[in-house]
């Protein structure tokens, strides 16, 4: 080959290389750039959804994007409730200073749940729950809307006021089923019930807190309407939520060849053949009449034992606040099934405890750690009974079983109230609260006795066992 055909192949060659080098070049760039721009989205999207925070990882229920979107619209309707709530007492004082009356206000906001809440409860299952949590949202929302239009064109009477109050006891009725009913059929994980369960009570507890003193501040200053109208915002806000809610579906109980269990008769049958329903739930009724007493005798022992009814009565609440809400926290955590699988049988002996040093004790600090401890007993038994109960129900079982737990633990408590009053009016202070630790240790004694002699042991896990039957 001549010279200069040798060297016209060379620098062709040459050209070659360098045009496969740079096209490598360019790929390699493209590619770069690529991974950099799907990271960026992943970094984006981790962002929007933090599932792995560590205040998730602590709270199993907040890694579910539903049940971050529930609760915080369940604060904000509850937060908002309680606003309007306190707000109706104080115009009704303001309207009659008649206690009376504050009675009358109060039985027709909370009376009503005591037959509603049983008619509703069982009719609900997940294909309805969210449909009935929706239109008494829109039913709550007319009220709220309602009694801020009244409040800006002055025509709040006191028949006003009460007919409100009616319409508020008997839409609560059925919020409060339906809600939970939402709450239980949100989640696609089983796993993550009790903690969902447990942080709803935490929800609320921030609510109850927060909300009556935010009326009694704004009552003077910004008028009723103001309150009506945060309320309805609430509500608002909480309809939102629902809306964008998905409720996960079940298999009718007929299609798995298995009959179902409806109503407040199939809830009774699940909790009389299961292990742990069979003796927790009388247990949480036992703690829900005696403990649950306490909120009658709070003014009292405030203004007979401390001389100042004004301000012993909010530190008392205030501790017996602070212990239902550590409660309900630990029971939100990840550590659900130890804490009760260890103490659930223990806690209720502590109401005992501590109503027993109400009974004994005039000391400030004993007094405030009593009222402590009687708030982490309630919460800690009725949220961690509720809790288990539900994750090992069927799902078609659980609306009877909203409606059988709510008349046995919340619905109790009014009949408590009346108990202490009256045991109150005719005993000295210190012996009634000593009667109450008496009926309470005598109905812990003969409930955990009775599972003791058909057993022959007290088993200490039964809130996380595998079997559910006995």
């Amino acid at each position: 080959m001549p010279p200069a055909d040798w060297r016209c192949c060379r620098d062709r060659a040459t050209h070659s290389r360098t045009r496969l080098a740079r096209w490598r070049r360019w790929k390699a760039a493209t590619a770069s750039a690529s991974c950099g721009s799907i990271c960026q989205r992943e970094r984006r999207h981790h962002r929007i959804d933090p599932v792995t925070t560590p205040t998730n990882a602590w709270f199993p229920a907040l890694e579910e994007p539903q049940v971050r979107r529930y609760l915080l619209g369940q604060g904000t309707s509850i937060l908002g409730t309680w606003m309007l709530d306190i707000t109706l007492n104080l115009l009704v004082w303001q309207l009659t200073r008649a206690p009376a009356m504050l009675g009358v206000l109060n039985f027709l906001i909370y009376g009503p749940a005591l037959f509603v809440t049983p008619l509703v409860s069982p009719r609900l299952h997940a294909g309805n729950a969210r449909r009935v949590t929706l239109w008494v949202l829109v039913a709550a929302l007319v009220v709220a809307v309602a009694l801020t239009a009244a409040a800006a064109l002055d025509w709040l009477t006191l028949p006003v006021l009460f007919l409100a109050a009616a319409a508020r006891g008997v839409l609560g009725g059925m919020e409060v089923p339906s809600r939970q009913m939402l709450l239980v059929n949100i989640s696609p994980d089983d796993s993550r019930l009790g903690s969902a369960i447990a942080m709803n009570t935490v929800v609320f507890l921030l609510a109850r807190t927060a909300g009556p003193g935010l009326a009694a501040l704004m009552f003077e200053p910004l008028g009723p309407g103001c309150a009506f109208a945060l309320a309805a915002g609430g509500l608002l806000f909480m309809l939102h939520c629902v809306v964008r809610l998905r409720v996960r579906s079940h298999d009718h109980p007929s299609a798995r060849g298995q009959p179902a269990p409806t109503g407040l008769r199939g809830a009774w049958e699940f909790v009389r053949q299961d292990r742990f329903g069979s003796l927790f739930l009388p247990v949480a009724a036992a703690v829900g009449l005696c403990v649950g007493a306490y909120q009658t005798l709070v003014p009292v022992l405030a203004d007979r034992t401390f001389g100042d009814a004004n301000r012993w009565t909010g530190w008392f609440f205030a501790a017996a606040g602070g212990g239902a809400l550590v409660a309900a926290l630990l029971l939100s955590s990840r550590y659900l099934d130890t804490l009760l699988r260890r103490f659930l049988l223990l806690v209720p002996w502590s109401g005992v405890v501590a109503l027993s040093v109400l009974a004994v004790s005039s000391h400030v600090a004993a007094t405030l750690a009593a009222f402590a401890v009687l708030g982490f007993c309630t919460s800690f038994v009725g949220t961690g009974t509720n809790a288990t109960l539900h994750r090992r129900a069927p799902p078609e079982a659980r609306g009877g079983l909203i409606a059988l737990f709510l008349l046995a633990f919340v619905g109790v408590m009014p009949f408590a109230q009346l108990l202490s009053g009256l045991l109150a009016q005719w005993l000295p202070l210190g012996a009634t609260f000593a009667v109450l630790a008496v009926l309470l240790c005598t109905a812990l004694t003969a409930l955990y006795g009775a599972r003791w002699r058909r057993q022959g042991s007290l088993e200490l896990d039964l809130a996380t066992s595998e079997g559910k039957h006995s």
